[in-house]
């Protein structure tokens, strides 16, 4: 508990007092460029000119695997997909800012009313949830570093001088850099590869935090909303139709825009869903022929780790969602309702059915995330490991 007051203080800088939540995952996003909450300044055209030019080198790698395909081409890209993925997770969000920007002022209104409104049990629910946000948020930060620092030093261990006197040299990505493919021009070329690496990989750690932390947002909320159903019924007949309205309509605020970012996510997610398991199967393959080398096998068990961690991240949160939207209605029959004259037991009836509504979050049309739907993945990269191990 000591070490996570210590974490939480260290990071206290990027806090905001208008996004009580977001406030962390607002700032490295700002920092990368995607997020622009004022798109005039020179600095953030700037980011903006950095984005496009690691969209142009990323989407080079599959240029030349089209005008000259090699197997060891499509072989690094699959090796290190998330890092692509973050350019698809990038390109969406700019293409959706204007309805992110929305949902994150709903997201962050929400919070300040509820802490400025001084209730304690508001305000007890919020502080449980942020503070697991950003327990969260900062592990996974400090992963995502540990583990780049592995991927960006691992063509360096691998590169070799063969017994005919060739060199080896390998990259991380193989994009279109005009040096050479051996020293000094590969070391120029690395750099570039690692800076370019290391914004992306902050794409990556950045919505994927955020999205996580969306995620809690509400599945807080509907503590909230099952903590105001508990208290709907009022000494008085008129405060109870207040009650019962004001829990609607904060309910049905909520499910709105609950769909709204389903929306936003659902397609990144089919994405992330195929290609996370091949990735899995193919990162697999290489651990299991790693031969005599201790650094390549922690290394590659790293990435693998690491990989999961970021798959298990969404499909917790969203079935912890979709639990905590099944237990809304509850709070209707836990309030004092049988005391209530018949029209009022009508009225907190119709709400508990308009409270029952389950929740869930998509990846593409027909796939819901749930921790089902994460052993399936799981089952799914086993097998396309059998298959490409058998085809070897």
């Amino acid at each position: 508990m000591l070490q996570e007051m210590v974490l939480l203080k260290m990071f206290k800088f990027l806090t905001n007092s208008k996004h009580p939540s977001l406030g962390p995952h607002l700032y490295l996003l700002g920092l990368t460029g995607i997020w622009q909450p004022d798109e005039k300044t020179q600095f953030t055209r700037l980011k903006m000119i950095i984005f496009y030019i690691i969209v142009a080198f990323f989407s080079s790698q599959y240029m030349k695997c089209i005008l000259y395909p090699k197997i060891e081409s499509i072989q690094l890209i699959l090796q290190y997909v998330p890092f692509h993925l973050g350019i698809v997770k990038a390109c969406y969000f700019r293409r959706e800012s204007k309805t992110w920007s929305s949902l994150v002022n709903f997201l962050s209104q929400v919070e300040c009313k509820q802490i400025e409104g001084k209730e304690e049990k508001m305000i007890t629910i919020v502080e449980s949830y942020i503070q697991r946000n950003r327990r969260i948020t900062y592990f996974f930060w400090a992963l995502a570093f540990f583990s780049n620092f592995s991927i960006f030093s691992e063509p360096y261990a691998k590169n070799r001088i063969i017994e005919n006197g060739t060199s080896i040299y390998l990259n991380i990505f193989d994009g279109f850099v005009p040096f050479g493919g051996e020293p000094p021009g590969y070391y120029i070329s690395m750099a570039i590869q690692t800076i370019l690496g290391h914004i992306v990989s902050a794409y990556v750690i950045g919505w994927d935090t955020m999205v996580a932390s969306i995620m809690i947002f509400f599945a807080g909320q509907l503590k909230m909303s099952r903590s105001h159903a508990k208290e709907v019924v009022k000494s008085d007949t008129v405060e109870t139709h207040r009650s019962i309205a004001n829990c609607h309509k904060f309910h049905v605020e909520l499910v709105k825009h609950q769909r709204i970012f389903n929306g936003l996510i659902s397609q990144v997610m089919f994405v992330y869903l195929i290609v996370i398991s091949v990735n899995l199967g193919v990162c697999i393959i290489q651990i299991v022929e790693v031969q005599d080398d201790l650094a390549m096998l922690i290394s590659s068990c790293l990435f693998v780790v690491a990989c999961l961690i970021q798959l298990l991240l969404f499909y917790w949160f969203s079935n912890e969602v979709t639990e905590e939207s099944l237990k809304v209605s509850y709070g209707v029959f836990e309030s004092d309702w049988v005391k209530c004259d018949k029209l009022i037991q009508k009225e907190i009836h119709l709400l508990g059915l308009t409270l029952s509504n389950r929740l869930v979050f998509k990846a593409g049309p027909f796939n819901e995330m749930s921790l089902t739907t994460f052993v399936f993945i799981l089952r799914t990269s086993y097998s396309f490991y059998t298959l490409l191990n058998k085809t070897n």
